[in-house]
């Protein structure tokens, strides 16, 4: 019975989403020359156990493709993990090592040699959906970024409403809605649902493939009007939590009595182990534990309106006859800290809270049904990209493309993972005792003082009892590797953690002064510190070796 059922539920989801079987709805022999569509899928600070509710684009990828169940933005934050997106580079190599200048933005991205450029001389018809790097349009609203044929960015700051957001749509500005007006149709996840949707209608006709990016603001806070700020202030010494964004009105409530999940991190007791400027932050009393909560609650409710758009695009490629021609990828920027270490909301650091976010993928040749545990990074989103359209990169890109990884997801390897941050994300490491001096260091020190968010004026103030005070005496910049045992992080001012994942998954007691770990922290260090400064090829050679055990 239970194999019965199985074989039905798989027949539905292939009636519902046209997987009747690859290259079946090609039909004809111009299709079958016609190269596979992409369509990239990204969300803004949407943390890993957020899928849960998103049950529609679970199901898609679910049966239908791959989900890379250790995939780790280099640097999670929204600026450098889009800019290391576009061009295949780690933040080190790219230079976008912030939001804002003078470390980062949208200015600091060389736009000229970026995915979209390459894949449109490959042949593609390219659009962009929605958010793009940090700052985008602050310099010139009606610039149009090289590479897309049809462009349709959200304007900063007015990126981060839900409603009276702007669109520089092909080089003319349009304002959708007002800030202050809850109206339906103009929901900014449904408007760009409904541009996507409709571009691949358009472009399903012609001989050229796509390339399709739609890149969605949930569930990132907003920046709302001063009218809204006004009613929703908070007292002086109240915390100040990352607020959600509004959900559509059609989701409103649906998770008014949710509860957080179960985090043994969560508002950790004993933070003795960890770096100065965590120990630093207060225990979550009630009231801000109400804040997260309410966040929380927010933030999954507006990531139904994604769901919603993931189905509909899926049926719009369908109905096209486009789906089985047609790569789709799903992944979050970074994601976000809900009171794990007492960090009550942000980015930022490599921590599991923030460091590591969903990744999926679909398409011709993939089986599906089967996740990959391969490390993976948003630094091989563009070369998997390119590589599925033939395309050749004006980069030298440091990573690899995961298609290998989707046909046989039980293929592996030992490659680590760079994590980088601010003043941390440069060739070589920033020693200990090193003076990191002006703007170049008021990423890590601002971090430091509790601004994990950094988005400029989307962000957060500090939390009650953090009032900004360490100067340049500390940093929370650092440089870390990811393997899959062991997070080790090096912070660019001299603390230190390192955690054994395979017996702390939660990260609440580092072993970076253990002794027993002594010959782990010199093999993590050494392979770390070739990995920091790596380009190209050698980003994916550097071996960490055989790692003795610990001494017991």
């Amino acid at each position: 019975m239970a194999a019965v059922l199985a074989l039905v539920a798989c027949g539905l989801a292939a009636e519902r989403y046209g997987w009747a079987g690859l290259g079946e709805d090609a039909g004809s022999d111009a299709d079958a020359k016609r190269k596979p569509n992409v369509v990239m899928i990204m969300t803004d600070d949407q943390w890993l156990e957020s899928m849960r509710v998103m049950d529609g684009t679970r199901e898609v990828f679910g049966d239908g493709g791959v989900t890379f169940e250790r995939y780790y933005p280099s640097m999670p934050l929204c600026c450098p993990s889009r800019s290391t997106f576009l061009s295949g580079q780690f933040a080190h190599n790219n230079g976008v090592r912030h939001n804002s200048s003078p470390l980062g933005g949208y200015a600091n991205l060389d736009d000229e040699n970026t995915l979209p450029v390459w894949m449109q001389k490959a042949g593609y018809a390219t659009s962009h959906i929605g958010k793009y790097p940090n700052g985008y349009g602050k310099k010139d609203p009606k610039d149009v970024p090289p590479g897309w044929d049809e462009w349709r960015g959200s304007v900063d700051p007015t990126t981060y409403r839900m409603w009276g957001y702007r669109l520089n749509e092909n080089g003319k500005l349009k304002t959708y809605g007002d800030p202050n007006v809850e109206d339906p149709k103009l929901y900014q996840t449904d408007v760009y649902r409904d541009k996507a949707a409709d571009f691949i209608k358009r472009k399903a006709a012609e001989d050229k493939p796509f390339f399709l990016d739609v890149a969605f603001l949930a569930p990132h806070g907003e920046l709302l009007g001063p009218e809204e700020k006004e009613a929703g202030k908070q007292g002086a010494d109240e915390p100040q939590v990352g607020g959600a964004p509004r959900p559509a009105p059609r989701h409103k409530g649906k998770f008014a009595d949710e509860q957080l999940p179960e985090m043994p991190a969560y508002g950790e007791e004993d933070m003795s182990d960890k770096p100065a400027f965590l120990r630093d932050y207060p225990k979550l009393d009630e009231e801000t534990t109400q804040e997260i909560t309410e966040s929380y609650r927010g933030r999954l409710e507006s990531l139904l309106a994604v769901d919603e758009a993931v189905e509909k695009l899926v049926s719009t490629l369908r109905e096209a006859g486009q789906l089985d021609n047609t790569y789709l990828l799903f992944a979050a920027d970074n994601g976000f800290f809900f009171g794990q270490h007492r960090v009550p909301t942000g980015k930022f650091l490599p921590h599991e809270a923030s460091g590591h976010v969903p990744m999926m993928m679909r398409g011709p040749g993939i089986e599906g049904g089967t996740p990959s545990r391969e490390m993976s990074s948003n630094v091989d989103l563009a070369a998997t990209i390119a590589d599925i359209g033939d395309a050749k990169p004006g980069l030298t890109l440091d990573g690899r493309s995961l298609l290998p990884f989707t046909r046989d997801p039980h293929r592996r390897t030992d490659r680590p993972i760079l994590h980088e941050a601010a003043e941390g994300a440069r060739p070589g490491p920033v020693p200990e005792d090193g003076p990191v001096s002006g703007g170049d260091a008021a990423s890590g020190r601002r971090a430091a003082e509790g601004d994990l968010d950094q988005d400029g004026e989307a962000s957060p103030a500090n939390t009650r009892k953090r009032a900004p005070r360490h100067g340049q005496v500390y940093s929370a910049a650092y440089e870390s590797i990811r393997t899959e045992r062991y997070l080790y992080v090096r912070y660019t001012k001299g603390g230190r953690e390192l955690y054994d994942l395979k017996t702390d998954p939660h990260e609440l007691s580092s072993k970076h002064d253990d002794p027993e770990y002594a010959e782990v922290r010199n093999g993590l260090e050494k392979a770390l510190s070739k990995l920091q400064g790596c380009a190209g090829d050698e980003c994916n050679n550097v071996e960490v070796g055989k790692l003795p055990e610990p001494v017991r």
